[in-house]
Order: structure tokens, then sequence, then C-alpha cells
């Protein structure tokens, strides 16, 4: 097939890969750049007819399964039956697949950066695909049996109507293992034996729970970047080990001096977050329990530390009841986990969140994990927006982001005390620079040290980021600052042109009332106004003030705003320049590379040497990042942001306060006026009705004083009294004085009359106080 270059339109691309049966090759069309992955048999008479059926029945099962994350089949164009004769000597069916572009995930895992396995959307995106995939397989009683990464092929969508850049993950090889017996197993299986499960090694029957096995160990070295059980050892070594192993451990790895250790947990150097990663470890329980008969299903009565009986069901007579395998998977990819970046701590956050789990909540956690009070917490989305305390954190959560919010103390930037998390081989490397280490630990060693640069490179890139975003969202506060300001200004406005119509009538009033006081004229009926006229002064003392505070305020937001404005992304360009973790990365990838490489890695695995290279890549890796911290506290547009959140935060509370005051002085003046009016009203009611007493008098009496009158003196009495002291004359004049007095009563009541109907209009006179001259 090599010679095979052209047919018809179609041209050879390269080879994509070749197994123990079949090759795969990649053609292009020449006019539209349409391109196939063409399968065929290499081999000839020498196939027995196992082998023929088994290829004909994967043919069959990939042409019948249609599934997004099992490899597509085309219908194989016309020239190719012939094209291909040369190519085919078995004469068994040709495969014509989809291409997919990306490769396969054993390219991905073989990457340097990805010693520490994968990201945490990429792992999801992989878990959510291949369990579709594997579930679809058994619903329809395929089993797969040979699941592991080069079986896994990355599909990037090219057209215009696909979703750019979306990767989907699919599985290849379809029923490849499916009739193969124990020989044929170990013929066919070399280099690919660490992937299949326990039985399929003591035992000659076996269950579709092969493939949970497989699943979980792919699961375990995409999140973790190795193996989970002794990954320098053959199956032949780890098995007995793993076949001692609890339903709980779910991995087994030697120490630095060769000891074996069982784990339930995963290894710590991953990218995970601590919420996902609890759920992980519980399902890889189920996925990687050693029984067949009790993996991918809910622990039953039986003891889940029995070991496997050889007693397995065949495939056809298993139950699949209690199978919880796919369910949990989906329910555990479901979760939200909400990342946040703690510029304060240079650490990540993560939390499981509900549509429940609002802000206020997300910072109760924050302050038990890492000691920043609520009330000190700043939170600020991607889109460089303070994150409001009644707000969903759900909001917020985006599946393909590793950070979705960033955090900020009001107090402290960034704390001096911020610790690195350390992998324990880098931790001994450094406090024992001159060790020698055998192939295994050097492996561990290499792999720990450039997991630990990446993930100091992501933190500074997290930490740049965080500086940017709190820059530019001081810049969105000084913008809502100066709403909210202005809109208080305007409440304030509004309260200062009711202040000054309450002011003319407030000082009407007592003007009107200290003229009344001069000429003792109805003072007994004026207590009451002396009350409000104090509350008025108090609160007119209050409103000064306001104002004075508020016109200063103006000045100070203003002065803020125009620094919150100036750009710190030239400062942090200088600063990203002068000190970045690219060198340290460069240079640690390529001692990766380079050990990789080496004598030691593919001979003489048991000797032992020393791995200055590597030691030195972390002692610089933590002293640039004590260096960037310690820089970081004295630069200038750090200071300039720590100052301006705080005069925000300070500038923000005094707006609140003055808006409330400002609502406050509102609701007492309109108090005070109801008041006032309330007070006129009585005064009036108490002078109308003492003047229609006064209009039944007799006329002889009205001139008197009221102190002259006695309960016990009727007015008859009272004037042959006061007739036996005068003279006629005297008398007379009195009488005439009386009417005269009799009349200037009358037309008193009519005025007052007039001027309660003018006051029912809300007229506010006070002319009618005083007295006809």
């Amino acid at each position: 097939m090599d010679d095979i270059i052209f047919i018809g339109d179609w041209v050879k691309d390269r080879v994509l890969g070749s197994g123990s049966f079949g090759t795969v090759v990649l053609w292009r069309h020449k006019n539209n750049e349409q391109k196939l992955a063409i399968k065929t048999c290499k081999w000839g008479d020498e196939l027995t007819a196992k082998h023929r059926e088994r290829w004909t029945k994967e043919v069959e099962m990939l042409q019948q399964c249609r599934h997004p994350n099992i490899v597509s089949t085309k219908e194989l164009p016309p020239e190719f039956v012939v094209g291909l004769v040369r190519a085919n000597p078995s004469k068994l069916p040709i495969l014509c697949m989809e291409y997919c572009s990306g490769g396969d995930l054993r390219q991905v895992l073989n990457k340097p950066d990805s010693c520490g396995g994968l990201k945490e959307p990429q792992v999801r995106k992989i878990l959510g695909d291949i369990g579709n995939a594997m579930s679809f397989l058994h619903k329809n009683k395929i089993t797969h049996r040979d699941l592991k990464p080069e079986n896994i092929v990355l599909h990037t969508p090219e057209g215009p109507d696909e979703k750019s850049g979306r990767v989907t993950y699919k599985i290849i090889d379809l029923g490849y293992a499916k009739e193969l017996d124990s020989h044929s197993i170990c013929a066919s299986f070399v280099g690919t034996l660490q992937y299949l499960a326990p039985e399929l090694f003591y035992s000659e029957s076996y269950s579709n729970s092969v493939d949970f096995w497989s699943f979980g160990l792919l699961a375990f070295e995409i999140i973790c970047g190795v193996r989970p059980f002794l990954p320098f050892k053959a199956p032949v070594e780890w098995m007995p080990l793993v076949k001692k192993k609890t339903h709980d451990h779910i991995c087994i790895y030697e120490t630095f001096h060769g000891d074996i250790e069982y784990s339930n947990c995963l290894f710590p150097e991953n990218h995970i977050s601590k919420p996902l990663k609890a759920h992980l470890e519980e399902w890889l329980k189920i996925a990687l329990e050693w029984e067949p008969r009790l993996r991918g299903r809910m622990p039953g009565t039986k003891s889940s530390t029995s070991k496997v009986t050889f007693n397995i069901p065949s495939e056809e007579k298993a139950v699949p009841n209690n199978i919880v395998m796919f369910d949990q998977l989906e329910k555990m990819l479901a979760t939200k986990i909400i990342k946040i970046f703690s510029v304060s701590t240079v650490s990540q956050l993560a939390y499981q969140i509900s549509d429940s789990t609002t802000v206020a909540i997300l910072k109760s956690w924050i302050a038990k994990d890492i000691n920043i009070d609520v009330t000190d917490q700043i939170i600020v989305s991607r889109t460089y927006l303070s994150v409001p305390d009644e707000d969903a954190a759900e909001k917020y959560w985006h599946e393909d982001n590793n950070v979705m919010l960033y955090l900020y103390s009001k107090d402290r930037f960034i704390r001096e005390n911020s610790i690195p998390i350390v992998p324990k081989a880098v931790q001994r490397c450094l406090e024992h620079h001159k060790a020698l280490y055998n192939f295994k630990n050097s492996q561990n060693l290499y792999r720990n040290a450039l997991y630990f640069v990446m993930t100091q490179m992501e933190n500074y890139d997290s930490l740049i980021n965080g500086i940017f975003a709190r820059s530019e969202s001081l810049k969105n506060e000084s913008k809502q600052l100066l709403m909210k300001f202005n809109s208080v200004d305007k409440s304030l406005g509004k309260l200062l042109a009711k202040i000054e119509t309450i002011s003319k009538m407030i000082d009407l009033g007592k003007n009107h009332i200290e003229n009344l006081k001069a000429n003792s004229v109805g003072t007994n009926f004026l207590g009451g106004f002396s009350k409000i006229f104090k509350m008025y002064d108090d609160m007119i003392d209050k409103t000064t003030k306001l104002e004075s505070a508020w016109a200063q305020l103006s000045t100070r937001l203003q002065s803020a705003a125009r620094r919150s404005n100036e750009s710190v992304s030239g400062d942090l360009s200088k600063f990203v320049a002068k000190y970045n973790y690219q060198a340290i990365f460069t240079t640690a990838y390529k001692t990766y590379l380079s050990h990789k490489k080496s004598d030691f890695y593919n001979d003489n695995k048991e000797k032992e040497k020393q791995c200055p290279e590597i030691v030195k890549v972390c002692y610089d890796c933590l002293k640039l990042r004590d260096r960037v911290l310690q820089e970081l506290q004295a630069q200038v547009f750090v200071l300039k942001l720590k100052d301006l959140s705080i005069e925000f935060s300070k500038i923000s509370d005094i707006i609140t306060n003055a808006n409330n005051t400002t609502d406050k002085l509102g609701q007492d003046f309109m108090t005070l006026s109801d008041e006032f009016s309330t007070c006129i009203w009585s005064t009036i009611s108490i002078l109308v009705s003492d003047a229609e007493n006064m209009s039944e008098l007799p006329y002889s009496v009205v001139n008197f004083q009221k102190k002259d009158f006695k309960l016990d003196n009727t007015p008859k009495s009272l004037y042959d009294s006061v007739q036996s002291n005068f003279s006629d004359g005297m008398l007379s004049s009195l009488v005439t004085e009386s009417l005269n007095l009799r009349q200037t009563h009358v037309n008193l009541c009519d005025k007052l009359n007039a001027q309660k109907e003018l006051l029912k209009k809300s007229v506010y006179d006070f002319s009618f106080l005083k007295n006809d001259s």
C-alpha cells in the first residue's frame, strides 16, 4: 500500500496508525479538501477464521452504532474498491471512517505539560463523552474490552455550522478484543495490558464490567497523569498487590524508599478542584473495585473487601441491576463548581454551588477557609464588576473557565505570609539537593517539578490578571459611585427645596409670634410653638452640616475617580517583562524532555544518580515567587489600587449614610410641617372657641380680666358692686365704652371666621394675630 499515492481525485496524506492487523491511512480529496480515514487489513491467507470473523464484526458494529462519541463510518467512494485491491490481500471489508484531526488521547497525555494530568474542563469533557459512548454500547449489549487512551481520538469540527474549537472525544476500534482467548490476548495486547481488567488474566469468563475497570484506569490517568496502580511495574507484578486492596483504595504507589502504600485519594499533583476531587474519588472506588460482580454497582450486603472468585457469570447471563457507574458519573459531571482566585493569598479556591447559593453564602465559606472576614471581602467578576452579596453565585459559573471570580481583601492587597503548595518530591529535593535517585524516584521528581513550575506560573498569571481585574473594577466602581452620588445629590436638592418652603412658613410664624409676645397678646396660647421652633433649628443645623460634608465629598470622589481612570496596564506590562516564569518554565520543560531521552531513562534503570538540573529549577522557581511577591508589595500601582480600594469603600459608606440621613431629614421636616400646621389649627380653635364664649357675656363685663370673676358671683351682683363705685356720668361713659367694645368684638369674630376659611385653603398668613389699632 505504500506505493499507492493517488486514487482518482484522492491523494494519500499519511498513515495515521498501524496495529496488529490493520492500517489506517488518511486520504484527502484534492478538489474540496474532504478527508477520510480508511482502514484495511494488512494480512492475507495467514488470517484464521476467528480473525476474519472478528474483523467483519467490528466493521458491522461500527456501521450500526450511530453515536456522537463513537467514530462514525462513511460510505466508501467507489474508486477505492478498485484502487485498494492490492492493499487488501485479505479481501475483508474496507472500513471508511470520519477523520478526527486532533490525534488520540495518548498523544495528549504524552505531552510534558500533561505530567500532572489534564485541566478540569478537559477532564470533565473526556469523562462525559466517553461515559456517554460506553453507556450506549452497554445498553446495546456491546463490550469494548480494549478501552485505553490510544483508542480515543479528538475530533475538532472545522465546518462553518459547527461550534468552533469545541473538541469531541470519540471511541475507535470498537469490538477489537471481543472474541479473543487468553492466548491471543497475550499475543495481541503487548503494551496495552495495563488497562485490562483482572478477570481477563485470572478467569476465562467475564462480563461488561471489564469496561468499568478500564474506564476507571483511564479516568485516573487523565486526572493525575499516571496510572493508579504501581505504574512502573508490569501487570504480573502489580496484580497480586492490587488484589489485596480494599474497596476504598483507588491507588497503590511506591514511596521514595520503595515501600508499598495504599491510598483512598487521588495523587495531590493534579489540576482538579477540591469539590470535584471528592466526587471523583468516590466514583473511582466503584469503577476500580476488584470484584467484578461489585464493580460499577452500588455496594450490597456482601463485604466490599471480598476478593475475586473465578465463578464469574458470562456476559449473556450477567444481571445489570444496581449498576450506578454511568448514573453517578452523569450526576457528578452535572455539579457546578465555582472557582475563585484569591489575590490576597495567591491561591485557588473552589466551591460546589446550587441555584440557592448566594454570593453572601460564598463569602461565609471563604471566611472559614482563608480567614478573611466577610466584611473585608471584595469579589470581582471576570467582566470586572463588583459582585453584590445578594446575587446568585450560579450567575458567575462557566464550565470552561478555570477562574470565574477574583477575591480581594480590603485591609491587605497581598498577604506577606502567602505559602505555596509544594509537592513532597520537590520538598525533598530542596531539602536534600545532593540525594541520589533511582529511575522511579527520578521520574516522580521530574514530573512533580514540572507540575510545580506550571502551577506557579498559572498562579502568577492569575495574580497579574487579578491585579488588572481590580484596576478595571475600580474604574467601574467609580462610575457606579458617581451615579450613586448624583442620585443622592438629587434627593438632597429636593430636600433643600422643601426646606426652603417650610423655612419661609416657619420664619413668618416666628415673626408674628415674636410680635404677639412683645405686645403681651395671646401668650397663653403660644406654648406649643416654642418646641416646634427648637426642633426646626436643630434640623436646619443638621442640614447645614450635611451640605458642607456633601460638598467636600464631591471633591473627594472626583479626585478618586480621576486616579482610578489612570491605567495600570503599562506598569503591569513592565513588571511582567521584568519578572516572569517563562524562562524557568522553558528550562524545566527542556530538562524534563532531556531526562526522558537520557540513558538514565532508557537504560540502567537500577542505577542511582543525582538530579542537580531539576533541583536548581525548583529552587529558582521558589526564589522567583518570593521575589515577585516582595516586589509587588512595593509597586506604586499596587499601592494605588490598595488606597483606591479603601477610599472607594469609605466613600461608598459615606454616600450610603448621607442617603439615609437625607431620607431621615426629609421625613422629619414633613413631620415638623404637619406638627406646625396642627399647632396653628389648635391655637385657632382655642381662640375661636374663646371668642364664641365672650360673645355670650353681658356687655358690661367684657372689659374686665377673667381673674376679676369668681364662680359664686353673678353678673348682676358684679354690676351692682361696680355701680356703687361710680357716679352717673362715669356709668354712662362706661356703658358707651362697652357698646363700642361689643362692636369691636363682633368685628373681631367676623375676621376670625374669615381667617379660618383662608387657612382651610392652606394660606399661611399670621396677620390675624395682630390687634386692631
